[in-house]
């Protein structure tokens, strides 16, 4: 009766054997998986771009609508602030109405008309292009599904590949083997840059903006991803904490345009908040583990949670799903 209660009250003691710690006799094992697997995510990456160059043109299509709306607005906004200038420097309109005489009055009419003529053709302009940009855009999308679906493999092996790289790296600072650590930091920007192609692969017709942003936040970036769990260099404690539920971004977000244009790449350390400007760094802890973050994108919407952390930071802090953590802001010290 006893065995009984106790197999009903303990279910998860019976059967299952504790896993065993991985320790310097894993080294050899861990790197040879770890090449394996890196060996494989690079082949699927390369799968995925010839994939991705059967779009039909697409990508081209969407960069040139996408710059051809910009210019057009940017002819629009030009015009604006023509109007504007002329409006508030010579009222014209209302001198011409006190003292014009009549046929003065039909040729300034003409005038307007003939001026209002030229701004809804821009304004027509503008709506023509964004219907093309938006028609396209609903198409890159679902490219970006059927690519989808091609990527979870790669996905997958991502994130094992990720894992064992923690654990030798784990490993190699514990044993502080210098030439270890070179060939797993070799291993690591291999990784990296298999997630970075990976990503603008399933950015289908926002490379050229993609790239831009990417350019725009890689020196904070190359910060945050050099302190490991200390401050980066250059940024300190506003002294401004939050606290509350972390979650993280799924794979089905990569590629997909963060809030600052940049695309969703899972390795980067960056993360979504609700109110913090775009470009802040934050320190994010959790039981002892710490990471920066930029914050690039808007959310988390689910009540109880203040950011959303990108699938490398949720790892350095060792969770998955949901869990409490304290975030520190902070501010460049220079």
């Amino acid at each position: 009766m006893t065995a009984a209660l106790l197999a009903l009250l303990l279910p998860s003691s019976v059967g299952r054997a504790e896993p065993r710690p991985v320790t310097s006799a894993d080294l050899p094992r861990l790197t040879s998986e770890l090449a394996r697997v890196t060996d494989r995510v690079e082949v699927l990456t390369a799968e995925l771009d010839r994939a991705t160059a059967l779009d039909g043109g697409l990508r081209v299509a969407f960069d040139r609508a996408d710059m051809e709306r910009q210019e057009a607005q940017a002819v629009l906004d030009a015009r604006a602030r023509q109007v504007y200038m002329a409006a508030a420097t010579v009222p014209l309109s209302a001198w011409v109405q006190r003292v014009a005489s009549p046929d003065a009055q039909y040729l300034a009419r003409q005038g307007n008309e003939a001026a209002l003529r030229v701004d809804q053709a821009l304004l027509d302009d503008i709506r023509t292009r964004s219907a093309e940009l938006a028609a396209l855009q609903r198409q890159a999308n679902a490219f970006r599904s059927r690519l989808l679906r091609k990527a979870k493999p790669l996905l997958e092996a991502q994130e094992q590949a990720r894992q064992l790289l923690a654990q030798a790296e784990a490993l190699a600072a514990a044993e502080q083997s210098a030439a270890l650590q070179a060939q797993l930091a070799a291993q690591r920007k291999r990784l990296d840059d298999a997630s970075e192609a990976a990503t603008l692969a399933l950015t289908p017709g926002q490379q050229s903006r993609a790239r831009k942003a990417l350019e725009r936040e890689a020196p904070v970036l190359a910060l945050v991803e050099a302190a490991g769990s200390g401050y980066p260099q250059g940024y300190g404690p506003t002294g401004e904490v939050l606290r509350g539920g972390a979650s993280w971004y799924g794979p089905g977000f990569v590629g997909n345009p963060t809030a600052s244009g940049a695309p969703y790449d899972p390795e980067r350390l960056t993360c979504a908040h609700k109110t913090l400007p775009l470009g802040t760094v934050v320190r994010v802890s959790r039981v002892g583990l710490a990471v920066s973050c930029l914050v690039n994108d808007r959310g988390p919407y689910v009540d109880g949670r203040i950011i959303d952390l990108s699938r490398a930071g949720s790892r350095a802090l060792g969770f998955d799903g949901v869990a409490t953590v304290t975030v520190e802001v902070l501010a460049p010290t220079g």
